[in-house]
């Protein structure tokens, strides 16, 4: 039987509400912006400036002429898992066995998995505050409810460990937690981290510990949940994007009980099949190679935060200075505009993209975000423009 053809286009059927109502990450809408703004200061997405390194893309193509270029297991090649056994031990201090372990597309692939495995219609997640906007849209697909547990700017963005507990409920299913922290850039103390994992071993609750941005510190050594509650319920997530300037390689990994990586697993399968054979290939060479790159990058990092921390300080605008990933908050409450709207504004006025704090939760609604992975010049320039944009609006405020 032949549909008959009108010229009116028909109603499609519902989709899925949850997910349909859920607003695009605060960051994306400032990036998408900012590709239409001619010559603008890009200080918004959190991306390696610096190339992957050559021995790693050098990997890459022998990977290609040796036709590496089929599927391998769900989970990832054994060989690069068995690499990632000794990189958690001898970096993050947790012990592992390949079952243990599985990779995905990107970071964001395996904690993605990670949800879809653990949580359920009806269940609460906790989620930090200030914290990733991608947390609230897997919240909206998985049909769980995201609740906030504050981390206050005036407690150093850690977290307010007695709101954590108090927000707990019979119907808590899942904590996240992010150290080094995005968007604060604040490493978590070992005592707070400590204190979570202790409750979510002690009321039966998942911890989900996104470490995407372990290596990347300024100060101090990485700290695992994982490590020191080998026996709690954790799954710890990590990506090669952040550590080796791999973005666009799109491979993370994650270490959790076994039984947790066999859902992940069949997620993922769902999803993707298994991660990118010619990356898998480019990750053994990233975690076998020199590691020279790491710390020039994170010295870089440090240089930058240094740079943009005292044009903050001096205008009065610094909020917390960052230990860890590559971000730096900046206070724009003088100007008197919610962060979105001054975000906008200073893009469409003065050219510099950053990430608006709202785009995080309520904690840092009176802040933006800037990315250090951008060139010291850039963001000389950048910053002192918004300095400058904070003044003439407040000065307009009277």
């Amino acid at each position: 039987m032949t549909m008959p053809m009108h010229g009116r286009a028909q109603a499609l059927p519902p989709q899925s509400r949850e997910s349909a109502e859920t607003a695009h990450s605060g960051i994306r809408e400032i990036a998408n912006l900012a590709l239409l703004t001619p010559g603008a200061i890009r200080l918004e997405v959190g991306q390696p400036d610096f190339p992957t390194p050559a021995h790693v893309g050098e990997a890459a193509k022998r990977a290609i002429d040796d036709n590496w270029t089929f599927y391998t297991e769900t989970q990832g090649l054994l060989s690069l898992r068995e690499a990632l056994v000794a990189k958690l031990a001898r970096v993050n201090g947790v012990a592992a066995t390949p079952d243990r372990i599985t990779c995905g597309i990107g970071g964001v692939g395996v904690l993605a998995a990670a949800f879809a495995a653990l949580v359920e219609a009806g269940d609460e997640v906790l989620l930090p505050d200030p914290a990733w906007p991608n947390f609230r849209i897997m919240c909206a697909w998985t049909h769980a409810r995201g609740k906030s547990y504050r981390c206050p700017q005036e407690a150093g963005f850690q977290p307010d460990l007695e709101h954590l507990e108090s927000s707990i409920t019979p119907h808590t299913k899942l904590i996240v937690v992010n150290s080094p922290n995005n968007p604060t850039g604040v490493v978590w103390s070992r005592s707070s981290l400590e204190r979570i994992a202790e409750l979510a071993q002690r009321r039966g609750i998942w911890l989900l510990s996104d470490e995407c941005y372990d290596q990347i510190l300024m100060d101090g050594r990485p700290l695992s949940p994982a490590s020191f509650a080998p026996d709690a319920p954790i799954v710890s997530g990590f990506t090669f994007s952040k550590t080796y300037a791999m973005t666009g390689w799109r491979l993370g990994y994650a270490v959790a009980p076994a039984p947790v990586i066999d859902t992940m697993a069949k997620v993922l399968e769902s999803m993707c099949s298994c991660p990118p054979t010619i990356s898998q290939k480019a990750a053994e060479a990233a975690l076998a190679g020199p590691q020279d790159c790491v710390a020039e990058m994170n010295a870089a990092y440090r240089r930058r935060r240094d740079l943009v921390a005292g044009i903050l300080r001096a205008h009065g605008l610094l909020t917390a200075l960052p230990e860890g990933a590559f971000y730096i908050m900046a206070d724009i409450t003088p100007s008197g505009m919610p962060s979105r709207e001054f975000a906008l504004s200073l893009l469409r006025e003065r050219a510099v993209a950053v990430a608006p704090g709202s785009a995080f939760g309520a904690v840092a609604a009176g802040a933006v975000r800037v990315s250090l992975a951008s060139s010291d010049d850039q963001l000389r320039e950048g910053v002192s423009r918004l300095c400058a944009f904070v003044r003439k609006c407040a000065e307009a405020r009277g």
